[in-house]
């Protein structure tokens, strides 16, 4: 009897001990974490395999912007003279082209109604001084008067009044963009002629100030 009374107390202990021995808990890692060796990515860092750099991203972005600047087109400001609503005098027109050249300007006078469609230049020549550009003395550009001889494939006809301004208007959007002293028309060729103007050899188109400025 007292080894049974031995025996149930000795079991009694052991479930005693067992039950306040504390459970062993095992951590895991969360999918997607850190990784526990050196050099590991953390949760929500990028990779970057390549090993691009913020300097490499400027500069790819850098030359992304060159060639967009390269393909822009480049815009020069022109002066355009049309007549005014009573055809008694112009209006000087300020205009931005991708390039300045004799077509343009006489296109841009078709759109103004002061030559008519299909217009085409044949030929324009400049004769006599140049222009002084960088880097050039006064004395190096030529002596004389700067002339643009203008070869047109056709002239509207028009009243005296309208021809007048009409022809003012050539001359003048001419003159100022070339910076001429004057301007010799032609057309086909031959030298200007109408019901109202016969132009000689020596005649020539001069600047007319009598204009105002586009509002």
């Amino acid at each position: 009897m007292k080894k049974l009374i031995l025996c149930l107390a000795g079991a009694m202990m052991a479930f005693s001990l067992a039950a306040c021995t504390p459970t062993e808990v095992t951590e895991t890692t969360p999918q997607g974490g850190g990784t526990s060796q050196e050099g590991g990515t953390s949760q929500g860092e990028k990779r970057n395999p390549e090993g691009i750099t913020p300097e490499m991203v400027a500069e790819s972005n850098a030359a992304i912007q060159r060639e967009a600047d390269e393909a822009a087109p480049i815009y020069e400001m022109a002066f355009i003279y049309v007549p005014n609503s009573d055809a008694s005098g112009l209006v000087r027109v300020q205009v931005d082209l991708e390039g300045v050249t004799e077509q343009t300007l006489v296109d841009c006078l078709i759109e103004k109604g002061v030559l008519e469609e299909e217009t085409m230049v044949n030929s324009f020549e400049l004769q006599g001084g140049e222009k002084v550009g960088p880097g050039m003395d006064i004395e190096d550009a030529e002596s004389g008067e700067r002339i643009g001889i203008l070869d047109l494939s056709k002239i509207a006809e028009s009243g005296t009044a309208g021809e007048t301004v009409m022809l003012n208007s050539i001359a003048n959007t001419f003159i100022e963009n070339y910076e001429l002293d004057k301007l010799k028309l032609l057309i086909n060729g031959e030298n200007y002629e109408s019901g109202h103007i016969v132009h000689g050899d020596e005649d020539y188109l001069e600047f007319t100030n009598d204009y105002e400025e586009s509002k």
